[in-house]
């Protein structure tokens, strides 16, 4: 043709390229699958904060997460958010189980949470979140409810922080229907803070499949229960060692209060546990615990229980009363049995008893008093048998009355005891107390709670 102007290029791949588009959005809008997940389309995780907002008028899954055009739900949110990226969630009711798909990083972390001072339920599905194989990754301020699995579901996941959520609810009151609130599956580095978990149908929170180097810190497990049998804790750990737990309340359980079962070793129990349906601390073929600074109360059986070759166990700065009264099953406030007591140590202890009943088990002897027990075995030379003057136990307040024999007298060396007590108070010596604890410190107090005199104006 010579040198005329140039053929237009053929346009039939880009009119291919925009059919395949085309029937990937219709067949997406049958299916309900948010545009970001459709091959070819664009991202919509452009800015650092995604809104979801079901009442919002405007509101679109297919959007941007735009505060003017949020997400309806929050499973598409959660479809595309990345490092560095907020799901903030207006208040409502979503009936949606949330599948994290991308983890985050140290300095930039995935997040999901509530807006501010919004009631967010999120319900009714498998789980509510499920976190699988993600690392850095943030849920806060939800309230999870009736879910037919785990209320909250985080597996192979490391650095995942689950705080000020409620999680109630889940599973079903019959056998293999029964689920955990809060489940960590082989999850390591990680965060459980200051949730409420309650009416479960097992242990409110639990940690299993060798779960590790976790921290389950202020969290309050209550009224959980399987219903069919008794064998729903506050706090498990199974197969889960290395963990810490402190500064929790733990009440009202239909089992123990916190369960370290079958290789939950070397953990850290620092908690309040009162009027569970079995022991309030149950350590069981888990040895090398530490038991330090707990406050342990009413339990249907032994307050602190050592048992199944759980040696090297360390007892200390723990106030144990009236657990075990009239028992069917075990008694005593503390009760070691005679396949744990190799290696493990008991002292600093306070323990008492309202009613006379068994107070202390050391292998298989049993003792009612803490000047028998100290003569038979020589621990808790440092121990005391009396009245802790809590304030109000039946309710649970137990803080220390002026004059508590607790007041500066546990041993702030014991590895395990906490600089402050379960309300992050430092440590406080009471001028009108003889100090007669041990350590760096020899005004730390026994139990949880550090006792401060009350101000005056």
């Amino acid at each position: 043709m010579g040198h005329g102007a140039p053929s237009p290029k053929p346009r039939g791949g880009r009119l291919l390229r925009l059919n395949q588009i085309l029937v990937r959005l219709a067949a997406a809008a049958v299916v309900g699958l948010p545009i970001a997940l459709i091959p070819g389309a664009p991202s919509a995780a452009t800015g650092r904060v995604l809104y979801v907002d079901q009442h919002n008028r405007g509101c679109s899954n297919w959007g941007s997460g735009t505060a003017r055009r949020p997400f309806c739900g929050i499973g598409p949110a959660a479809a595309i958010v990345g490092p560095g990226q907020t799901v903030r969630v207006a208040a409502g009711s979503y009936a949606e189980n949330v599948r994290v798909s991308r983890s985050g990083t140290s300095r930039a972390p995935v997040v999901f949470t509530a807006a501010p001072g919004a009631k967010v339920i999120v319900h009714g599905r498998a789980s509510g979140f499920t976190i699988t194989g993600k690392n850095w990754v943030r849920i806060t301020g939800f309230r999870v409810t009736q879910t037919a699995s785990y209320g909250i579901a985080v597996s192979n996941s490391s650095h995942v922080t689950l705080a000020h959520n409620q999680v109630s609810y889940s599973g079903q009151p019959l056998p293999n229907l029964a689920s955990y609130g809060i489940r960590l599956g082989h999850v390591t580095n990680s965060l459980v803070t200051n949730n409420r978990v309650h009416h479960n149908t097992n242990a409110g929170i639990a940690l299993v499949d060798n779960s590790s180097g976790n921290t389950v810190k202020a969290n309050e497990s209550f009224a959980n229960a399987q219903g069919f049998q008794r064998g729903a804790s506050g706090i498990r750990m199974f197969a889960a060692p290395r963990n810490i737990l402190a500064g929790n309340f733990v009440h009202d359980n239909e089992d123990s209060g916190i369960e370290s079962d079958s290789g939950a070793n070397d953990t850290l129990v620092n908690n309040i546990i009162y009027r569970n349906g079995d022991h309030g601390i149950d350590d069981s073929k888990a040895p090398g615990n530490r038991i330090i600074a707990n406050t342990v109360y009413k339990n249907t059986t032994s307050g602190i229980n050592v048992e199944g070759n759980s040696t090297g166990v360390t007892i200390a700065n723990n106030i144990s009363v009236d657990n075990g009264i009239n028992s069917p099953r075990s008694r005593g406030n503390i009760l070691v049995d005679a396949s744990s007591t190799p290696g493990t140590t008991m002292d600093f202890d306070l323990v008492y008893l309202s009613t006379p009943d068994k107070l202390l088990v050391w292998g298989s002897s049993s003792y009612f008093s803490l000047a028998a027990f100290r003569a038979a075995t020589g621990r808790e030379v440092h121990g005391i048998q009396a009245d802790p003057k809590w304030i109000d136990a039946p309710i649970g307040n137990f803080h220390l009355r002026a004059g508590s024999p607790a007041i500066d007298a546990a041993n702030s060396a014991v590895s395990g005891q906490p600089s402050r007590d379960v309300k992050r108070r430092g440590r406080f010596d009471d001028p009108a107390i003889p100090n007669t604890g041990a350590g760096p410190r020899t005004y730390d107090d026994r139990g949880s709670f550090e006792f401060r005199p009350p101000r005056h104006p």
